[in-house]
């Protein structure tokens, strides 16, 4: 029985109001007060100023009697703010420095503005560009240019615990500012980053609702072990290990899904041994550090934005027709063995339209891409508020995020709330408050499957079974229904609210100048709560001999995996982290000498605890634990709890001499609850410098250069590796295993592997040379970097096979060695033409390789070198080499069959029939062909899989009268993939199973002997399912990431709405693809699971 929902969060499938109204009404609302609220308080400023004084109009100007009675003068200034190239910068702060009076610039960059007297200045501001204050004195019209930062030589960067100037860094560092990633219609930044960033390699595995985050690999891939970068945001560590059960090991999970793309001002991977270094052991696979949006001195400025669209998946596979399926099927029956009996009959393959139109019942023809939703909405909504005096500065913000799925069921909400405080307590005391937010809910299909379970359920069905009869009901084929799925009441709901917070006090010190004191605290709590609801999979057989068709109801269980009981299961958990850190800063200049000096002390706690209890048989279907069944063999529950703790002391010293020699020493001694006591620390040391060329006397003339900088850097990273406490036995508790006196049952405990009390971390040797150049005012800008690392002690499991009586697993050992080395270069130019037409371009490329020194292996492939892992990339791909397809003509006695009667004496797999690929004899046990094809004989077939050698990306921007472009380009290369077990190049994958027109239209034959595949048979064979150069394939890719017009409305429009400005646009994202795979995403490669989604959306962006 179904149950009543009455009550139900948003994105139910039984809500009855539509949530996109509801949204755009509390959007409107929230907007709405926040802008009287912040204009009132502006306007009683002023008001309450006024009340103080007494205020005159005098003819020309105006005047104010302070205080002591004396009238001072008072008059205007108009102006205009641009950028470098020449465009209007809307809503710029222009304030008189000192007070709270200012102005903002309207849609043409305008502003007008009062000033007291002759004697102020005024400051203009705007976000991503540099700020200037202007002296007012004896004029009335000022034009004013500002500088964008990310061009800028005195740019400042976010660093490790810090911020350095972009000229004096001697790290490789590169940075992406929040707006290019705001304006890509994505759940998360992790798919706004592929391709911007030189070095920053990002892959996409799937498009389902809440699942659709990228890897992400600073560097290429350095290690067997976990790859993932540390994730920092707002100057927090804010990753963590978590249990991947698929991996069987503990990976870096980070808080990068629950940010809004909206609130990051900017992002920053550092990349060398000098940037990574004070962040010890966890910085080997790289840094990503995360800014939020913060409040600039000026009036309240009010934004809001939204966009609306809808996703398609950016490949879907052409499955076959019924007719098209029997035929195939009649074909592989056949080349089996040409007397075997035809599954389908001629006259019901030629018949089978006015067949099916007659009785669809008895002769379905089903497709089940018509399950799925192929075009999904998705939306976004966020508001934000930001202002500030010099005593306080804030920024607040809230957001929503929406996005349904391929099927009904599925679909994932997200809210955000952001406040970040900046408060001037006194000339000499600071303090910031930061609160990040966020709410997610995640909706999935019945707990016992899934959206990706049922995509392979749907591809493995074959058009001639019925997913729905005529009367409605739904069939099913080889007992897999995904109608059942969908129809059935079961669900899985997965809460997760996460807040992430902040607070910090520096006090500068009076008698030491340049000296300061910092201390921060950090809580960051996240509470999940997973709910999962099963109901059997009920589907309708049909019998076909009564008259009319009978239907009788039965169970399926998804191939043996799921129960045919109703159950229900819960989960909480709970994480806590807690971050404490204390920091001295110095920064001094004596004469032309810079001095800087940093020290942090760093402790982070944790804990985490859970708790699950799942109840099965329910005779009622109301999913809550306490109706279930009362037997105690239905009840299972569970439940785990554990802290960890870590410890690490940062230093940084930099000096600068006149602006163009510069060194720095860096590192951290660091020390984590993982390891056994006398190797649980590590002091990880840093070392770089930088030499200015361009400020050498002898470079002075040359009047094109703005900057060229060389800068080099070495030092020692760590990499957290394997579980916690491996240095010690670990038991596992099992049922009742031992009985005692009178025979009472006590649960056994057994080790299952050993310990290794030496186990450490891994350890990383980071050495970088690079350099800078800007060239006639940023016309050109380039960044080059060559990098070279020795990655040492990772995690191995020994290839040795121990007896069985000895009882135990191996121990894992940090036995391993690898190389990784490469080369980043990263160009640009900007322009400015005097039509108004004003563009911008950058690019990137990126190589990195890597190399195994030393790893376990078998005597087998050691001692072989065509198979020897020792000395090749990680993950290279090793296999059999093709010699093409077997022809016809090789078939010397046309028996249909390929043996030593033809005079071809190698074995390979089975029977060879023409049609089978043929495989080269390389060699044999004794390292000579020995006319059979086995293991001597695999070679090195393709780059390795999953992870690309080489990524690029290409970003262009253009802007004319109003009109902007901004296209991206994104891709990679020198990657490959295997297609061996893929369903649609192999057809009947499984029990009969569907296949694909790329198959059917491209399979050899007789009169098509020329083919991309080989010949068809009834079930994969193993001689044409063998890993080899035939199926191993070039996944390179270029793909329009995202694309984006837009257009800004006139000032003279802004003027009469009385809004600052209005942007709106039309954007896309993974718009095209240009690869020679074409049926499958070359990102993505998975052609079973939740497609890559293309997005096509339109948006606006309002200020007030």
């Amino acid at each position: 029985m179904k149950k009543t929902r009455p009550f139900l969060l948003s994105g139910s499938d039984s809500c009855r109001v539509k949530p996109g109204r509801i949204l755009r009404f509390w959007a409107f609302l929230f907007s709405l007060v926040f802008f009287v609220f912040f204009r009132f308080d502006a306007v009683a400023q002023d008001s309450y100023t006024s009340s103080l004084t007494g205020s005159y109009a005098i003819s020309g100007f105006s005047a104010w009697q302070d205080d002591a009675g004396l009238i001072n003068s008072q008059r205007r200034i108009t102006g205009t703010v641009r950028d470098e190239l020449g465009d209007p910068l809307i809503g710029a702060t222009v304030q008189v420095v000192g007070t709270t009076s200012g102005a903002l610039t309207d849609g043409d960059g305008k502003f007008t503005i009062d000033i007291p007297n002759e004697n102020v200045m005024i400051m203009i501001s705007f976000v991503g560009y540099i700020t200037q204050q202007v002296s007012v004195a004896g004029k009335t019209t000022i034009d004013i240019v500002l500088s964008s930062t990310l061009a800028s030589l005195d740019e400042v960067v976010v660093v490790g615990y810090g911020t350095q100037k972009r000229t004096t860094m001697t790290g490789s560092v590169s940075v992406v500012k929040g707006d290019e990633v705001s304006k890509v219609p994505v759940s998360n930044i992790t798919n706004a980053m592929a391709g911007k960033l030189a070095g920053v390699l990002t892959r996409q595995a799937g498009g389902q609702p809440g699942a659709d985050n990228a890897e992400i690999f600073v560097r290429g891939v350095a290690t067997t072990g976990s790859g993932a970068p540390l994730v920092v945001i707002d100057g927090i560590i804010r990753s963590r290990s978590e249990y991947n059960a698929g991996l069987g090991r503990y990976e870096l999970v980070s808080n990068l899904n629950q940010l809004d793309p909206s609130t990051i001002e900017s992002v920053t991977v550092l990349k060398d041994a000098a940037a990574v270094a004070p962040y010890g052991m966890a910085a080997a696979n790289g840094v990503i550090l995360i800014t939020t949006k913060k409040g600039q001195e000026g009036l309240p400025t009010l934004t809001f934005n939204t966009y609306y669209g809808v996703q398609q998946p950016t490949y879907y596979p052409d499955l076959l027709n019924a007719v098209d399926y029997m035929k195939l099927r009649n074909e592989g029956v056949l080349n089996d063995n040409p007397n075997n009996p035809l599954t389908f009959p001629l006259e019901t393959i030629n018949n089978y339209a006015s067949l099916n139109a007659s009785d669809p019942d008895k002769y379905p023809s089903s497709n089940t891409k018509d399950l799925v939703n192929l075009s999904i909405p998705i939306q976004k909504y966020d508001i934000s508020v930001s202002g500030g005096s010099q005593k306080m500065k804030y920024f607040a913000g809230a957001g929503y995020y929406g996005q349904k799925g391929l099927f009904e069921k599925v679909n994932y909400n997200r809210f955000n709330v952001n406040l970040n405080l900046d408060a001037n307590v006194t000339n000499t005391t600071k303090m910031s408050l930061s609160i990040i937010g966020s709410h997610e809910r995640t909706n999935d299909l019945d707990v016992a499957s899934s959206a990706a379970q049922l995509f392979r359920s749907g591809y493995k069905f074959i058009p001639t079974e019925a997913i729905y009869y005529s009367n409605g009901l739904w069939g099913q084929f080889a007992g897999n229904s995904p109608v059942a799925v969908l129809e059935g009441d079961g669900y899985e709901h997965i809460d997760a609210n996460t807040i992430l917070t902040a607070l910090s006090i520096e006090q500068q010190i009076k008698w030491i100048k340049g000296l300061s004191v910092k201390g921060t605290f950090s809580y960051d709590t996240k509470l999940d709560y997973q709910k999962g609801w099963h109901t059997p999979f009920y589907y309708y057989a049909i019998n076909l001999n009564d008259t009319p068709y009978s239907f009788a109801q039965q169970i399926s269980t998804q191939e043996g995996n799921v129960p045919a009981y109703t159950y229900l299961e819960q989960r909480d958990s709970r994480r806590r982290n807690y971050t404490y850190q204390g920091f001295i800063n110095y920064a001094r200049v004596f004469g032309q000498h810079e001095v800087t000096g940093l020290i942090v002390a760093e402790a982070r706690n944790n804990d985490y605890d859970f708790l699950y209890a799942r109840r099965n048989n329910f005779a009622v279907g109301i999913d809550e634990l306490d109706l279930g069944s009362s037997s105690k063999n239905d009840y299972d529950n569970g439940g785990s709890s554990s802290v960890g703790a870590q410890m690490g002391y940062v230093y940084r010293v930099g000096w600068t001499y006149a602006n163009k020699y510069i060194a720095e020493a860096s590192g951290r001694y660091d020390g984590h609850y993982y390891f056994a006591p006398g190797k649980r620390w590590g002091y990880f040391p840093a070392f770089s410098i930088g030499w200015r060329i361009s400020e050498e006397s002898f470079m002075q003339g040359l009047q094109w250069l703005d900057n060229l900088k060389l800068r080099a850097s070495w030092g020692k990273s760590g990499n957290l590796a394997g579980n916690p406490y491996q240095y010690l036995s670990g038991y596992t508790l099992a049922g009742n295993g031992y009985a005692f006196g009178s025979g009472t049952m006590v649960q056994e405990a057994y080790v299952t592997t050993e310990n290794n009390p030496v186990i450490t971390w891994e350890i990383s040797q980071k050495s970088d040379l690079g350099f800078e150049a800007s060239l006639w005012e940023s016309l050109l800008l380039i960044e080059a970097d060559l990098f070279y690392e020795k990655r040492s002690g990772m995690l191995l499991s020994p290839s040795i096979t121990v007896p069985y009586e000895y009882g135990l697993n191996l121990a894992q050992e940090n036995a391993g060695k690898m190389d990784n080395y490469g080369f980043e270069l990263q160009l640009g130019t900007r322009r400015s033409l005097q039509s108004g037409l004003n563009f911008n371009v950058m690019g990137n490329i990126s190589i990195a390789r890597n190399k195994m020194v030393e790893t376990f292996e078998t005597a087998a492939t050691y001692d072989n070198p065509n198979r020897r892992r020792t000395g090749r990339p990680y993950g290279t791909v090793f296999g059999y080499q093709d010699l093409g397809l077997f022809s016809t003509s090789e078939d010397k006695n046309s028996d249909g069959i390929i043996n030593a009667d033809d005079g071809y004496n190698i074995a390979q797999w089975g029977t060879l029939h023409p049609g089978d690929i043929k495989y080269k004899d390389i060699s044999g046990p004794e390292g000579t062909p020995d006319g059979k094809i086995d293991s001597n004989d695999e070679v090195v077939i393709g780059d390795p899989e999953y992870y690309p050698l080489m990524t690029f990306g290409l970003n262009a921007n253009a802007a004319y009268k109003g009109f902007d472009l901004s296209l991206f380009f994104q891709g990679s290369g020198m990657s490959s993939y295997s297609f061996h077990d893929n369903f649609q190049v192999i057809p009947f994958f499984n029990n009969n199973s569907n296949a694909a027109y790329e198959f059917y239209n491209n399979h050899w034959t007789k009169d098509n002997q020329d083919a991309k595949y080989p010949i068809a048979n009834s079930s994969p064979t193993a001689n044409n399912t063998q890993r080899s150069t035939f199926w191993q394939w070039n996944t390179s890719y270029l793909r329009l990431k995202n694309a984006q017009l837009g257009y800004t409305l006139p000032a003279s429009v802004m003027r009469t709405l009385k809004i600052q400005s209005i942007r709106i646009y039309v954007a896309s994202q993974n718009a095209l693809t240009f690869s020679k795979l074409k049926f499958v995403d070359p990102e993505a490669l998975n052609s079973v699971g939740y497609p890559n989604m293309r997005t096509f959306t339109v948006g606006a962006n309002v200020t007030f």
